[in-house]
């Protein structure tokens, strides 16, 4: 009995240390930059550090993302062939707010996957989307939600994150079931949002304006 009691005690602080570990970490340099890249001659390229952990160098700072925390990205990793070249294919975007990145991985041709990563607590992820191809990205006036517009195969289309939530939000009017490209996206206010469009088949420009739907995303 007293083994056991020591083994779970053991496997709840291994669960606790898992739980606790950070999933993105930031460095400040130790010099410029510019002359770090220079002497490794790397570019942007990220470099694996160790088994679970990958490392970006930007253009301020050193981001190491731990993919043990990373679910998505983590099993990405278990399934392509080639580690190193999947890594060195990826590309972290700082964005806007401080404390968020967009992910880019798994690219294609023109297409990527695309995974929004917030390194406060708690350190959160979302994939935005796959097979596509990220154009825009715009903040609502008070920095609450962010608008993508995406890229895809066949048609333009968007996606609206709610970053409070950390959800996507379904937005109404729905866009045509048509080849579309968006031309200028834009925030009226925190609530709204103005689409100009381009539909393809009689090359005619439309206008549209969004608002949150009462429906869940996926009705």
């Amino acid at each position: 009995m007293k083994k056991l009691l020591c083994l779970l005690l053991l496997f709840l602080i291994a669960c606790s240390n898992h739980e606790s570990e950070p999933m993105i970490t930031k460095e400040e340099p130790q010099e410029p930059v510019e002359e770090l890249l220079e002497k490794e001659e790397i570019t942007d390229i990220p470099q694996e550090k160790q088994n679970l952990e990958i490392e970006f160098i930007l253009k301020d700072e050193i981001i190491t993302l731990n993919t043990k925390n990373i679910t998505i990205l983590g099993s990405f990793l278990k399934t392509v062939k080639n580690k190193q070249s999947a890594i060195a294919n990826m590309e972290l975007k700082k964005l806007e707010l401080d404390r968020l990145y967009l992910l880019s991985f798994n690219c294609s041709e023109d297409t990527c996957s695309y995974l929004l990563l917030d390194r406060n607590e708690p350190n959160r992820s979302f994939l935005i989307d796959d097979l596509a191809y990220i154009k825009e990205i715009n903040y609502s006036p008070e920095e609450s939600k962010l608008l993508f517009i995406i890229e895809t195969y066949h048609t333009d289309t968007y996606k609206v994150f709610h970053l409070e939530d950390w959800t996507p939000k379904s937005y109404e009017p729905k866009l045509p079931e048509e080849n579309i490209r968006i031309e200028n996206a834009m925030w009226l206010d925190e609530e709204t949002i103005k689409l100009e469009y381009l539909l393809r088949s009689d090359n005619t420009s439309h206008e549209m304006t969004l608002r949150q739907s009462q429906k869940a995303l996926f009705d």
